[in-house]
């Protein structure tokens, strides 16, 4: 629900504060005083285009803010959450600034945000009815969700949708492997020669790695032997001038003197200790050099071995470290072009099904449609003829394909359609040309709709153009009636409208010092009975007037 208007330097609007009330609020005026620019005003801060234009004159911004209490809007706490909007107080204020330069900027709870999610989220909180070429009501889209609505058929809807959509991903995954199947032949003919060379190599996993060691270790035995023997020789081998031998020395000559100093005993262990080190080691040298075997053949094997994995690793552009995992890649490609056929038939198998349950499902949706369709087309046909349109007829058209595709909304195309005068026929609802008959029928739909709205609310621009008193009356009444459920604002130029409505908001220009003002307000019980006497009698207002605006005024509220 709009809660409050706070506008400054916005053409000829210097500063406005307007606390909104929730039920039906009328804007009236004299012709030329601006009405609509509250409700411009509100479009603008919802995304609508700005100009520089827009800004007062002699004034660098343009500025509006707008709040909303959506403390019974759970869609729109929602998607404020999705872009981390959300305040928990439930409020939510909207701010837009025009700029002289031609900058614009809107906020969402003091956050920037840009157009199009602003306007997005707009459709969740207000529709403008009236003299617009891109009303919601317009769009078949919406003409469908509004019919769905009132029908009150949504797990029908849920689980076509649900449907439509597992198909939809099935049927994609079917043409990418019948694409794949198409070219198997020469792609499997490429593959199994691929995977021919690499199972004659039969190179087993890090197996190159394995080979590529040993074979380090046999083309440097001599060099390694070598340099064995030189240490075993050092550490043992010549008789008194080994490390073991020169160790030995150095203890027994501490040993003679280690009762002199306490610190000798540490030094004579730390001696030990290198003994037991250095004879450990002389044993492992040792063993190893027993091991060794100078096999030349092997070296030979490893090394023919080895030349084949790098000449197939070059001609595969990889590293011979990546050849085993090529392997298995290549071998589950082959596997899966192998088993393409019969993958394919499970997969239309499984399209079958669904799609016999989305037909099955789809044309239930279409039979709750179709009855609802008639029952709201009675209800809206039957307020049209009460709004000054006798002639009217209404009609909610099913177009049907002869061979229908798989739509997330159902089999069918729905469109509005009109006819406002005999003989001329029906067509769709945004083809009306009059403003003012686009209005009514705007307004009829919606009063036959009303438990449905999940939109709070409703705007109606000049509803009442060329209609007389009584078809006023009966707006004004329907105007009311929509009120009690939702928050609607009308702008009027009829009394009997005026007189209906919860809230009234006077709007009147004035000029001082060749600057033009916008003045509005809300009116009090009294001004309101005034304004409607006005609207009646126009300059004299007699007593009769005023006592004629009051018994308007005194009725509204029976």
């Amino acid at each position: 629900m709009l809660t409050h208007i706070h506008i400054s330097n916005l053409v000829t609007i210097h500063e406005l504060d307007l606390e909104l009330s929730n039920n039906t609020t009328v804007i009236t005026g004299e012709t030329g005083a601006g009405k609509s620019i509250l409700i411009d005003a509100i479009e603008l801060a919802l995304g609508g285009r700005a100009t520089s234009e827009m800004i007062r004159a002699g004034q660098d911004k343009a500025e509006i803010n707008i709040s909303f209490d959506l403390s019974k809007l759970s869609e729109a706490r929602t998607w404020l959450n999705n872009y981390d909007l959300d305040q928990d107080s439930g409020d939510c204020i909207i701010r837009r600034t025009i700029h002289r330069d031609g900058r614009s900027r809107c906020y969402i709870n003091g956050q920037p945000i840009t157009l199009q999610p602003l306007r997005e989220f707009s459709e969740l909180l207000l529709q403008i009815h009236g003299q617009h070429e891109h009303q919601a009501l317009l769009k078949p889209d919406f003409q469908r969700d509004l019919l769905d609505r009132f029908a009150g058929h949504q797990h029908i809807i849920d689980t076509v949708y649900t449907l439509a959509e597992e198909w939809q991903i099935l049927h994609k995954e079917i043409i990418e492997l019948r694409h794949l199947t198409e070219e198997r032949h020469s792609r499997g003919e490429f593959l199994k020669f691929q995977l021919r060379e690499l199972e004659e190599l039969n190179l087993g996993q890090d197996e190159f790695q394995q080979l590529d060691l040993e074979h380090k270790q046999l083309a440097h035995a001599g060099d390694l032997l070598q340099s064995i023997n030189q240490a075993v020789a050092v550490l043992a081998d010549n008789e008194e001038t080994n490390a073991l031998h020169f160790l030995n020395q150095a203890l027994q000559a501490l040993e003679v003197v280690q009762n002199v100093n306490p610190k000798i005993a540490a030094w004579i262990e730390s001696l030990k200790n290198a003994i037991i080190q250095i004879s450990d080691t002389e044993d492992e040298l040792r063993r190893y050099l027993d091991g060794v075997d100078l096999d030349p053949e092997r070296l030979q094997w490893l090394e023919a071995r080895i030349g084949l994995i790098f000449d197939l690793a070059r001609k595969h552009k990889i590293g011979p470290q990546e050849l085993f995992d090529l392997q298995q890649k290549i071998a589950s490609e082959f596997h899966e072009l192998e088993t393409s056929d019969t993958r394919l038939a499970e997969l239309h198998s499984k399209l079958d099904i669904l799609e016999s349950r989305y037909y099955e499902t789809a044309k239930k949706l279409s039979q709750s449609r179709e009855q609802a369709a008639n029952k709201l087309t009675a209800e809206i046909i039957k307020i049209i003829h009460e709004l000054s349109l006798p002639n009217a007829e209404f009609k909610i058209l099913f177009e049907y394909e002869k061979n229908p595709s798989i739509s997330l909304h159902g089999l069918e195309k729905i469109i509005f359609q009109i006819k406002t005068n005999a003989g001329h026929s029906l067509q769709p609802l945004a083809k009306i040309a009059s403003g003012g008959e686009l209005s009514r029928i705007s307004l009829a739909i919606h009063m036959a709709t009303a438990l449905q709205h999940t939109t709070p609310t409703l705007i109606f621009d000049e509803v009442d153009v060329g209609v007389g008193g009584g078809t006023a009356e009966i707006i004004g009444k329907l105007l009311r009636r929509l009120g009690e459920n939702h928050q609607v604002f009308c702008i009027t130029h009829q009394p009997q409208v005026a007189a209906q409505g919860h809230q009234h908001i006077f709007v009147t220009k004035v000029e001082k010092d060749n600057t033009t003002y916008s003045h509005i307000k809300v009116l009090s019980a009294s001004e309101k009975i005034t304004e409607i006497a006005r609207m009646l009698g126009g300059v004299e207002i007699t007593k009769k007037t005023i006592a004629h605006a009051r018994e308007m005024v005194e009725k509204s509220y029976e």
